[in-house]
């Protein structure tokens, strides 16, 4: 009919979001936040402790790679024996505790233990600062201490005679000669990213190949 005013209700927008649904998005948002937060914190702990844990046993496992080499080489003596102003004639093991090893070698097969060509070795445990310590002609107005590798909570030497038979440490003077083989643990320490203290150790048999 003409006139007639259109009674329907005008066209509201519907859209946005109340005050409540906000709040339940953002303690939603948050919540997601918090537990990404986490795993990124729990990720990043775990990278630094597994990175130092890698530290330490390559630290630990450098130094018994360092003394293996060195150890092998101990009592060569090809002029058999090499004469020494400073211990017994004869390259060998000279000293052998449970935390020192001292040793010679001809190593440029002159006849004559010297000091140079690292001839007379020691390493030795220093349990007072946690390294192991090396030493070039000790005994000698030669003497050059310098730390071999740090954070070492314990360093334990064993010696085995032909056999396979333990020899007491220290050992004595007149059985020096008896030792072929020389066992090394080494543990080194460190801190985790937590601030706990871990350890990780190495345990090597050494074969003295000039010791017979």
């Amino acid at each position: 009919m003409m006139g007639t005013r259109d009674m329907r209700p005008p066209f509201r927008l519907t859209g946005g979001f109340t005050l409540v649904e906000l709040l339940i998005a953002m303690a939603i948002t948050a919540v997601a936040l918090g537990a990404i937060y986490g795993v990124y914190i729990s990720s990043n702990r775990s990278y630094k402790t597994q990175d130092r844990v890698v530290t330490v046993q390559q630290n630990v496992r450098a130094s018994a790679d360092f003394m293996i080499r060195a150890i092998r080489m101990a009592g060569l003596d090809p002029l058999a024996p090499a004469t020494d102003a400073t211990d017994t004639n004869g390259g060998g093991i000279k000293e052998a505790t449970a935390t020192k090893i001292r040793f010679t070698a001809d190593i440029d097969m002159d006849g004559t233990i010297e000091n140079s060509n690292e001839e007379r070795v020691t390493f030795e445990y220093d349990a007072a600062n946690d390294w192991i310590r090396r030493c070039l002609y000790e005994g000698t107005g030669s003497e050059s201490w310098n730390n071999l590798v740090e954070n070492i909570s314990d360093m334990t030497l064993g010696y085995l005679d032909e056999d396979g038979n333990a020899i007491a440490a220290p050992v004595a003077a007149g059985d020096l000669d008896d030792i072929r083989t020389v066992t090394i643990s080494i543990t080194g320490q460190g801190v985790d990213a937590q601030g706990q203290t871990f350890t990780r150790a190495v345990n090597i048999r050494v074969t003295c190949r000039n010791l017979y």
